[in-house]
């Protein structure tokens, strides 16, 4: 019985670990010739850098329209975000602020602070 316990916990603690490397897609983008292009959250930690609250790594990805892959970005993309005003998200250095209200879609900068800065936290 106490193996079975102790197999049962080591599954659980992988399944959890595999659901949590999953990326998050934070943004969708369509075009007119039916490719999909989507921007994957891959890693989110504190930042180190002073005046932003976290270090992401961004993934990007392209399906056609059947949803077969076409591209996967082999790269990891940084990017800094600050969730208290002015709200920013920082690419190579330049901040640009973003929209923290309204519907989103619009503009990846915005989605990913919403996912980053608004996530439910557990």
């Amino acid at each position: 019985m106490r193996s079975v316990a102790l197999f049962l916990a080591i599954e659980v603690l992988l399944v959890s670990n595999a659901a949590a490397a999953e990326p998050i897609v934070f943004h969708t983008a369509h075009f007119g010739d039916d490719t999909v292009v989507n921007l994957s959250l891959v890693g989110n930690q504190a930042a180190e850098r002073v005046g932003y609250d976290y270090d992401v790594l961004i993934s990007l990805s392209e399906t056609n329209g059947r949803g077969d892959a076409v591209y996967s970005d082999p790269g990891k993309h940084r990017a800094l975000v600050r969730c208290n005003p002015p709200e920013a998200v920082a690419v190579r250095g330049v901040d640009y602020p973003v929209r923290t209200s309204g519907a989103g879609g619009d503009d990846w900068k915005d989605d990913l602070w919403r996912a980053v800065c608004e996530s439910p936290v557990s």
